[in-house]
């Protein structure tokens, strides 16, 4: 995916035109509950993210891997996007990510409650949400330690107002996050 949205985009620099990044699909309905820092938990759907481009993430908040470093990230898309791109960042951990837990995590890396969101619920609707609307993998091994129970992906969606999914990027690259800041900011 990445290599045919990199090719898209290329054609489109060389035409001197920008082309619209292809659809990889679309989120399903859901209804899960969102908090940012500071804010109290409220119903989230897929209606709520329409009209809007949205930068998705995932982590778990007793994450030892990549999950601090990915919310580094995303607390630096917030400042470099425009103020219309929101941010969406859902726990692959909901059991232990409640509301209370999500909305710390919020404040430790300044989410700004207008524009960045982190998305819990029961398990199994997240999981759902993951796969079959993100269409991204996570496995969970209980008998793992705690900071290493969840293996997910780092890649970032970008969703745009319509609910499609319009690009994934490796949450981990410079050069991708450079990508995703020109298209989310064309979207």
């Amino acid at each position: 995916m990445r290599r045919l949205l990199a090719v898209a985009l290329a054609a489109a620099s060389l035409a001197g035109c920008y082309a619209p990044p292809p659809t990889f699909g679309e989120l399903p309905d859901f209804s899960l509950s969102a908090v940012s820092a500071g804010t109290a938990a409220k119903p989230i759907s897929r209606a709520d993210l329409l009209g809007r481009v949205w930068v998705t993430d995932f982590i778990f908040t007793h994450c030892e891997g990549p999950c601090p470093a990915l919310s580094n990230d995303m607390a630096r898309l917030q400042k470099d996007l425009p103020a219309r791109v929101g941010l969406l960042t859902i726990t692959v951990d909901p059991e232990r990510d409640d509301a209370k837990v999500l909305s710390e995590y919020a404040k430790h890396f300044g989410a700004d409650p207008d524009r960045w969101l982190f998305v819990t619920g029961p398990q199994g609707a997240v999981v759902d949400l993951l796969t079959r609307g993100f269409k991204l993998p996570a496995f969970k091994d209980a008998k793992a330690p705690s900071g290493r129970r969840v293996t997910h992906s780092t890649r970032l969606v970008l969703v745009d107002a319509k609910g499609r999914l319009r690009g994934y990027f490796d949450g981990q690259d410079e050069g991708e996050l450079q990508t995703l800041r020109r298209v989310a900011t064309r979207l």
